[in-house]
């Protein structure tokens, strides 16, 4: 926990030895003000419980007593126990005698200090939270895409414009839930894409394919007229009428999809004997168009332990393959049953394919075998660039494709409301999504409470880089008891929990010292007695000076040179007063009164502290203070003015905070 302290007190005492003058003579003399008292505990602090601050608080002898005979001795240890507050010891109660106990590091501060203290409750969730929580879930599947389209043969595994999420899932999750009441949550996981499948006769039909791939050979010069069948990370593969063969290129910037028609010239080569085009190669893009795939080529493990074995080099063969997914690091393999020596090996996964995969989970996978690795000297990796995958039940093969346009998309998660009878995605909650677990290194997809609290402050602080201060925002993520909503609040500087899943909150609440003892107060009385070294009235009296020196353009005519008192509205931190005896002033010689009466120079330095030094000085003195929803706290000041004719008048001006830190003239009764 971080511990700022914003305003330490404004003045120290100066140590002069002067001749004694009158008492009003102001600082022309400052008599007796030869150090003075230790004003240094009259602070404004902002600061956060620790946990042991919480074992602190539980352990203090005056609130055991209190709980003791409240019959709740249980509830504040828990407070120890657990680091928070709860409905049976509340802040108001069992804050004040911590304050004042020694195992607090602040616990000298005096008469007229306020701390800013943000600590954490535990209270009722937010209604929209507990049903964030009990959202039930629900995964798109194959047979809700084809209803998309409208076919069982033309439609892709993802919803796009052509077959909006937002036009079908309401519909599937009414469906799914028919039961649901008025505020019922749902979690949605489904593919989304910014492509539409293009289906039947397109621009392009007249493409003609070439049919070389399937003679190619290392070292032939060839142009090939083909289609994208097939993506990676560092290429494509290209298919004519013939066969299909991988493009490579370690910089691959994944310009083209599946489905664009290309032309490209170069010089086949081979790596691993799996025949390629290299980055060297010519390409034009000559449109866009539909691919149906052809029926694979199925190798399960003997066949695979065969594949491995070739000594001459091949083009990629369209296949399926059924195994378990392993997954270790940057590694993602196929294990198949039944090969002594082969195995699967993921060629140059995108991240869309790699939240494709489940370690572990039987699947079956559609792609392209391009090439033969080694491992120790001997050939063991049938390497796949991957188009498609599905899971099984006991490595059974799937039935025979369908016409599926593969499109690029990606794996997306939305939280949807019911409000009693439609369904509607909701817009103001940041929900997680795969890509950002896998950056969290949340391999499972899930976020333990521990890990929440670590990440999801870096996750809103990229998402969110220009927040305002005060912004809240929602964050659902998923965890191993299902879904968990949290509310995060940025305070200019950082993300910080406002209220977790289980219901605990952090609140700041302003606790004031005054009349002897600690209590929590938004507003703030304070008394300003007139005199020398009156700490209250000092502390208070040289922020306005200190306003003054740096707020007024003109400050050195109003500021008397021992940097104490301001001839502005008339505030000595010296005498403790403020002095608008409007002979003073004139005997300055200030320019700015000249030509004044007595009565106006009085009104028009009684206006500056209604509205410019006091106000100043109080957002200097409490920057932190703010309106508690409606209400507006307010700041008190019962304080002496030396008046024209030589008396001093105790008065009360109030104050109120319409902002953080920003305050507004009420009332006084000087006006009166």
């Amino acid at each position: 926990m971080k511990t700022y302290i914003k305003n330490s007190l404004l003045i120290c005492a100066i140590a002069l030895g002067f001749v004694s003058c009158g008492e009003n003579s102001w600082n022309d003399k400052l008599d007796g003000f030869t150090g003075g008292p230790n004003f240094s505990e009259i602070k404004s602090i902002d600061y956060t419980l620790t946990a042991k601050d919480y074992e602190n608080l539980a352990n203090n002898s005056t609130n055991v007593a209190m709980a003791k005979g409240a019959d709740v001795s249980d509830a504040l240890k828990a407070v120890g126990n657990l680091g928070y507050f709860n409905n049976e010891i509340l802040p108001a109660d069992y804050v004040p005698a911590f304050l004042k106990d020694p195992d607090f590091q602040y616990f000298t501060l005096n008469e007229g200090s306020a701390i800013n203290l943000t600590y954490k409750i535990a209270k009722d969730l937010p209604e929209e939270m507990k049903g964030m929580n009990a959202a039930g879930t629900y995964t798109v599947s194959k047979a809700d895409y084809q209803a998309a389209y409208g076919s069982e043969e033309n439609y892709a595994e993802s919803f796009s414009p052509l077959a909006p999420a937002s036009a079908n899932i309401p519909r599937l999750l009414k469906t799914a839930f028919p039961d649901a009441v008025n505020g019922n949550y749902a979690v949605v996981n489904y593919n989304d894409s910014e492509t539409s499948p293009v289906f039947g006769t397109v621009p392009g039909d007249d493409f003609e394919m070439s049919d070389v791939i399937k003679d190619a050979k290392a070292g032939d010069e060839l142009k090939v007229n083909g289609v994208v069948t097939g993506i990676c990370a560092r290429g494509f593969i290209l298919t004519d009428a013939g066969g299909s063969i991988l493009y490579y290129n370690t910089n691959y910037d994944g310009s083209y999809a599946i489905g664009d028609q290309l032309e490209v010239s170069g010089t086949v080569g081979v790596f691993n004997y799996g025949l390629q085009f290299s980055d060297a190669a010519a390409i034009r893009k000559i449109g866009s168009g539909n691919y149906t795939y052809p029926a694979p080529k199925y190798y399960d493990g003997a066949a695979m332990d065969a594949a491995i074995q070739t000594t001459q080099d091949f083009t990629a063969v369209y296949c399926r393959v059924s195994g378990k997914v392993s997954v270790s690091g940057n590694y993602y393999n196929l294990i198949v049953d039944g090969a002594s020596a082969a195995q699967g090996s993921f060629y140059q996964l995108t991240d869309d394919q790699k939240s494709m995969l489940k370690n572990g989970e039987n699947m079956i996978i559609q792609g392209y075998f391009i090439s033969v690795s080694k491992s120790g000297g001997a050939p063991k990796f049938f390497n796949i660039v991957m188009t498609g995958a599905e899971s099984a039940v006991n490595n059974v093969v799937a039935r025979a494709p369908r016409k599926v346009a593969e499109i690029a998309h990606t794996a997306t998660t939305a939280l949807y409301l019911y409000n009693g009878s439609a369904w509607s995605v909701v817009t103001g909650v940041s929900v997680l999504q795969a890509s950002d677990y896998a950056q969290m290194g949340a391999g499972d997809g899930k976020l333990t409470s521990a890990q929440a609290e670590t990440v999801i402050p870096q996750y809103l602080a990229k998402t969110f880089p220009y927040a305002a201060a005060e912004t809240v925002k929602m964050v659902l993520y998923a965890a191993n008891e299902g879904y968990c909503a949290s509310e995060y609040t940025f305070d200019g500087a950082e993300w910080t929990p406002s209220v977790n899943g289980n219901g605990v909150v952090t609140e700041t609440n302003q606790f004031v010292y005054k009349a002897g003892s600690w209590k929590m107060d938004p507003s703030i009385e304070l008394e300003l007695p007139a005199g020398k070294n009156k700490p209250t009235s000092t502390w208070f009296y040289q922020a306005v000076v200190d306003w003054v020196k740096e707020n007024i353009s003109d400050a050195s005519s109003y500021v008397d040179s021992f940097g104490t008192a301001e001839y502005y509205s008339g505030c000595s931190a010296y005498q403790g007063n403020v002095n608008i005896n409007a002979a003073y002033a004139t005997l300055r010689g200030l320019a700015p009164y000249n030509g004044m009466s007595d009565d106006e120079m009085v009104a028009l330095m009684k206006k500056r502290f209604e509205t410019e030094t006091a106000p100043g000085a109080l957002s200097m003195l409490y920057p932190n203070m703010a309106p508690i929803g409606d209400l507006e706290p307010t700041v008190t000041i019962t304080f002496t003015a030396w008046t024209t004719g030589g008396s001093n008048k105790v008065y009360k001006i109030v104050f109120k905070c319409t902002a953080k830190g920003k305050f507004e003239f009420v009332s006084c009764d000087w006006n009166n």
